[in-house]
């Protein structure tokens, strides 16, 4: 049980693939290790936990950027995706649309959903991925439960040439009949694991997409 507690936690965040809001009054600092930072609180609008991480990475803001947006890639990285795709982009407008499957754990089926995102940059030079569940763009699987309660963003802030600072915060409603305790439960471990794999994915010598006309 306790293995799939631990996913399914990690499952809420890992889908966060996010603007600068305050946190509530209620949030609390649950993790603090590893120059990463995880804050878990309740939204009165959800029955699920939400979340916020961050840390800083010793890279140029474009390479985390790139990194983030490259979605066929995601399943390297990111837990529990098994599957990322994109299915329309528009790099003028910054808008795009993907298709994720997520691996949940025998006996429970496979989620899948599809997710509305907008890409943007102000003028302090902040970029902003803001994700959402939409309900069209991709026919339903029988095999696979569609998340329909979903939100989450990334944020990127640069500090110096080779320095930023990432946030991701966000929620998700894995749907079905698992109980809220589970799905609340250690919430925080996945966010910190996933900006883990992310600083090693980072420290890779590779060649990473080009950033969306959007930003340049």
């Amino acid at each position: 049980m306790k293995k799939t507690v631990m996913f399914l936690a990690g499952v809420v965040s890992a889908m966060s693939l996010t603007t600068q809001a305050a946190l509530p009054n209620n949030a609390k600092l649950t993790l603090d290790k590893n120059n990463i930072k995880v804050w878990t609180f309740k939204d009165p609008k959800n029955t699920v936990m939400s979340y916020k991480a961050e840390t800083t990475f010793d890279v140029p803001i474009e390479r985390a950027v790139a990194l983030v947006l490259d979605v066929n890639n995601a399943p390297k990285w990111v837990p529990n995706v098994a599957k990322a795709e994109v299915l329309s982009r528009d790099d003028h407008k910054g808008e795009f649309t993907l298709y994720m499957v997520l691996d949940f754990p025998f006996p429970l089926k496979d989620r899948d959903m599809v997710v509305k995102g907008k890409i943007s940059k102000d003028n302090n030079g902040l970029i902003s991925i803001k994700n959402k569940a939409i309900t069209q763009g991709k026919a339903l699987d029988a095999n696979l439960v569609r998340l329909k309660n979903y939100e989450g963003d990334w944020t990127f802030q640069k500090i110096s040439a080779n320095k930023v600072k990432v946030s991701t915060t966000g929620f998700a409603d894995p749907e079905g009949s698992i109980p809220q305790s589970v799905t609340n439960m250690l919430v925080e471990q996945q966010p910190y694991q996933m900006l883990q794999k992310m600083k090693a994915e980072l420290a890779k010598n590779k060649s990473l997409p080009a950033l969306p006309e959007v930003l340049k």
